[in-house]
């Protein structure tokens, strides 16, 4: 469960970065990231629990929200 600290940040990502649960839009759709599978070529093939898929290439960069949890989960 996420802290309530918890706060969504915009990252860029690359195939080199981006993560399960990051959110991106690609026009006017959201696509959640639930799975990311290697491609020959370098890039990833990232799929949504919707069952869309996006390929990013090497050099593809886009924006992202992630959930970012502070240091220590920011129990007290």
């Amino acid at each position: 469960m996420p802290s309530p600290y918890a706060a969504l940040t915009l990252v860029e990502v690359s195939p080199a970065t981006v993560r399960h649960g990051d959110l991106i839009e690609v026009g006017d759709q959201q696509f959640a990231v639930d799975h990311v599978h290697e491609l020959p070529d370098g890039g990833k093939r990232l799929c949504a629990d919707s069952g869309a898929s996006l390929h990013m290439r090497t050099g593809t960069r886009l924006f992202a929200m992630r959930l970012h949890q502070p240091p220590g989960g920011g129990s007290r």
